[in-house]
């Protein structure tokens, strides 16, 4: 079951782009959606986020529809999690709440195939945790439990975010290390006149894909969210670099990813944060492409990243009209851009040039 807090501003278009996003999510994680509760207000409840009578009204739906997991389109407390997980367990004992993120992570473990990644989804989840311990605390106390020695007067609840931050503390050692030696890679890579330019975007616009048709290599394409978690480095052949071009893909973007969360992924990050170019990757068939644009580009201001050379490919044009290239073209002619697909190779050549020619201006 969805579940969403919106303003009052926002008109149903908009809700149901959230929503159908959300809903992606829960699919991409092998979920499916069988109700949905919708609100409207500008301030979330302190307690309850949606507001008691609403979190009854859920409660009644979760009843009726037999749901077990309920998702909600935001980033909660933990406290609100506890106290809406205790409303909904009178009409499922089993029910999980779970927030946008809680979800994300989840498909992020799913996913995750190195060591790396492993580390980087337990890091964000520690984070997200907070830790977790509104519920975690009252429930050890009535048990008599803990983890690991009790200091004198430690309260359970304090052995738990001690026991969180030595987790956190030595999963950062393990990734420092990772950073360290990446980040040697690529000064060896700088240091012997390589360029390097990165694919980024939203999650699912393309990227994976057009990485192979650049490199010629053969990673794995898969149309679901979040399909890349690590980052890719493969050789890009222009005439005039010779080999010395690399090319990197890595992690999508999302609407209303947190901070820590991007910290977390610092070590995937670093290809984009230390390239020479930029190419900002935009599936121009989907409806919100410019809304999608736009939150690429916070996220590339909060990664410092707004000031480096870009290139906007808009890629899937094999799917669109000529009315909706036009409109990009005169929206976007402030920047470099250019149509491909990535499916077809339509576009291909001419943004080898663009490339070409933005390398050429560093």
């Amino acid at each position: 079951m969805l579940v969403g807090l919106f303003p009052k501003k926002y008109g149903n278009d908009v809700i149901l782009s959230y929503l159908e996003e959300l809903d992606s999510l829960v699919r991409t994680y092998g979920g499916e959606t069988t109700a949905v509760s919708v609100q409207k207000g500008d301030h979330s409840h302190r307690a309850t986020y949606i507001g008691s009578g609403k979190a009854n009204e859920v409660a009644d739906k979760i009843a009726e529809n037999q749901i077990d997991t309920v998702v909600f389109n935001d980033i909660l407390k933990s406290g609100q999690l506890y106290t809406l997980e205790k409303i909904f367990q009178r009409s499922n004992p089993e029910i999980k709440v779970l927030d946008k993120i809680g979800l994300i992570l989840l498909i992020f473990d799913n996913q995750a195939d190195t060591a790396e990644a492993k580390l980087q989804i337990k890091l964000a989840s520690l984070r997200h945790m907070g830790p977790r311990t509104y519920g975690m605390g009252y429930i050890l106390s009535r048990q008599g439990g803990g983890i690991g020695t009790r200091g004198i007067g430690e309260t359970n609840t304090e052995i738990m975010q001690r026991h969180w931050r030595n987790e956190i503390r030595a999963i950062k050692t393990k990734l420092t290390k990772i950073i360290k030696d990446r980040q040697l890679q690529i000064a060896k890579r700088k240091k012997a006149g390589t360029v390097s330019v990165s694919l980024v975007g939203y999650t699912n616009a393309g990227k994976t894909s057009l990485y192979n048709a650049l490199t010629g290599k053969n990673k794995l394409v898969e149309n679901r969210l979040f399909a890349t978690l690590d980052s890719s480095i493969g050789r890009l052949y222009l005439p005039e670099f010779k080999n010395n071009l690399m090319v990197s893909d890595t992690i999508g973007f999302i609407q209303n990813l947190p901070p820590q969360l991007l910290e977390s992924f610092k070590s995937t990050l670093l290809e984009s944060i230390h390239a020479d170019l930029i190419l900002h990757v935009i599936d121009v068939s989907d409806r919100l492409f410019r809304e999608k644009i736009e939150v690429v580009e916070e996220i590339l201001a909060e990664l410092d990243l707004q000031e480096k050379n870009q290139i906007y490919i808009f890629n899937k044009a094999d799917k669109i009209t000529a009315e909706i290239k036009n409109q990009a073209a005169l929206q976007f002619a402030g920047v470099p851009f250019c149509f491909v697909s990535a499916k077809t190779g339509l576009g291909l050549q001419e943004l080898k040039g663009k490339i070409t020619g933005e390398i050429k201006k560093l």
